[in-house]
């Protein structure tokens, strides 16, 4: 039987979507124990942060491997560039993020006001961003939907709909719930790697 490429990507994948909800209750528990001890929300850098950066890692790699998937079996480069920037823009959001917290442990007490400003900008921005990858991510792969597989455009359509919430920012919680969603239809892509059609 033929080895499928992409078997690690699929587990990967799985890892990713449990990941995600893990990072987001260690965020929140250490939120409540900076609250205890320091008084009002201090940001603080633990193990939440880490497993943070091990969910980054994981899931530029899943991306990147999609990437490629997409290129040996449908040649599809249309999305490189745009999966490109979906990376970076991980990179910088979970580096910014952390040296928010950073500078503001070193600072504090700083300004109430001044801090969810500037936290609040950071996150719109951030969320907006990633909508308009995603939103454009999703329109490039259904330009494929009559060749690509029932996952893929699976994929596409979680993807769009994750997008729209991050833009609207207010409905961004839900793009949250999503992402793990897509990890697995990911997963699964990867997984069903060996028996897809190539692209002609």
């Amino acid at each position: 039987m033929e080895q499928n490429k992409y078997a690690i990507a699929g587990w990967m994948a799985i890892v990713q979507a449990v990941l995600l909800p893990v990072s987001i209750i260690a965020n929140l528990i250490e939120a409540g124990i900076a609250g205890k001890m320091f008084g009002w929300h201090r940001p603080v850098v633990g193990p939440a942060d880490l497993l943070s950066l091990i969910f980054m890692a994981i899931a530029i790699y899943t991306l990147l491997r999609f990437r490629t998937l997409l290129q040996e079996r449908y040649n599809c480069h249309d999305l490189d560039l745009l999966i490109l920037f979906a990376v970076w823009w991980s990179v910088i959001f979970h580096v910014a993020g952390a040296l928010l917290s950073i500078l503001a442990m070193i600072f504090w007490p700083v300004d109430k006001t001044l801090f969810l400003i500037v936290y609040g900008i950071f996150m719109v921005s951030a969320m907006v961003t990633a909508g308009i990858i995603d939103i454009l991510i999703a329109i490039k792969l259904l330009k494929y939907k009559d060749t690509v597989s029932e996952y893929i455009r699976a994929f596409a359509y979680i993807t769009l709909v994750a997008g729209i919430c991050e833009i609207t920012v207010l409905l961004s919680p839900l793009a949250f719930i999503l992402v793990p969603v897509s990890a697995i239809v990911l997963a699964l892509i990867f997984f069903r790697d060996k028996y897809e059609v190539e692209f002609v």
